[in-house]
């Protein structure tokens, strides 16, 4: 793939602007792509062909050869371990009872983990892991329930787990071969970086990724293997949205507020990728500036625009600005 990013995008990028008191006080600009299972372009802001490291959005994708090679049947992976496996979760007590009876179960540990640590997401999950005096551990990474999936499918293949986050060990030769399949892509030439949980992450076109979520949630051209996988991770994604994220965390929020009718992942520095099953297509958007608030807004915009209607309606496109006193003070908000 020798695709790069355009210096000339084919229509406006969306923009997402910050108001405060009645004043645009800051503009996000996002690129923005939806596609059918085929690629064919559908509506768009800003280029198509940006191109992007995906980061954790294609978790989901990242996830399919734990059906695949059977490892899901063989170690009797619940609901909840399928969705952890598409997750960036917030290391909340459920989260991490779920990964470590998972980790136990395939006769691994968290030192096996391989995706280092930080402290989690979740802001009471971090407080109280600081009062009772401890430090985080490869468990409370956000990633820990994808890596735990790679533990899983190396134990599959009987392979040495020893290693797995390397480009050039077989669990992550595979997930290339995967996300080639998914987005139709040849990745071998494509910019190469390390995601923050030490794995590689390719640079990919929005439209792929797109396309790549479209034929997930569809199943179209896809082989029937590639059909049940698929099904399967959506199935838990939609039944068992707080572990795909967790409290207050947007993809969370989505999928439950939509009932089920989108299925979505968020990556870091401002990407987000979603399907619509019932409509057949798929989202990928990059906020230029990597912001989250603009990336999470531009998702809620773009499902509006198609008429894809939440069922819960307190669900609101904007996003609230509060201050210290938990005052209202403007919002996050699409610009008309």
């Amino acid at each position: 793939m020798k695709e790069k990013i355009s210096k000339k995008p084919v229509a406006h990028p969306l923009q997402i602007e910050v108001q405060r008191g009645g004043f645009k006080e800051s503009l996000h600009l996002v690129h923005a792509v939806v596609t059918d299972s085929s690629g064919k372009l559908v509506k768009g802001w800003g280029n198509p062909d940006h191109l992007t490291f995906p980061r954790s959005a294609v978790k989901p994708l990242q996830a399919i050869p734990l059906i695949l090679s059977g490892a899901e049947e063989r170690f009797q992976m619940s609901t909840e371990e399928l969705a952890m496996a598409c997750s960036s979760h917030g290391a909340e007590s459920a989260h991490l009872r779920v990964v470590s009876s998972w980790l136990e179960r395939i006769g691994c540990g968290v030192k096996d983990l391989e995706c280092g640590s930080h402290w989690p997401s979740h802001e009471e999950s971090a407080h109280e892991l600081s009062r009772a005096g401890s430090y985080p551990a490869a468990l409370h990474n956000n990633c820990s329930g994808k890596h735990t999936g790679f533990l899983t499918l190396a134990r599959q293949r009987q392979l040495d787990s020893k290693g797995y986050i390397h480009p050039d060990h077989p669990i992550q030769q595979e997930i290339r071969s995967i996300l080639e399949y998914m987005m139709e892509l040849d990745l071998r030439d494509a910019p190469v970086g390390i995601d923050g949980c030490s794995i590689p992450t390719w640079g990919v076109p929005l439209k792929a990724m797109a396309k790549g979520f479209a034929r997930f949630v569809t199943g179209n051209q896809l082989t029937k293997e590639y059909q049940v996988a698929c099904k399967k991770l959506r199935i838990a994604m939609v039944t068992e949205p707080y572990f795909v994220a967790g409290t207050d965390r947007h993809c969370t929020r989505v999928m439950k507020a939509f009932g089920g009718t989108v299925v979505c992942k968020t990556g870091a520095e401002g990407v987000f990728a979603a399907g619509i099953p019932e409509l057949g297509l798929g989202v990928a958007l990059k906020a230029q500036d990597g912001t989250k608030r603009a990336a999470e807004v531009a998702l809620s915009h773009i499902l509006h625009q198609l008429g894809v209607n939440p069922k819960d309606p307190d669900f609101s496109i904007e996003q609230p600005l509060y201050n210290r006193n938990q005052w209202k003070i403007g919002s996050v908000r699409p610009v008309a």
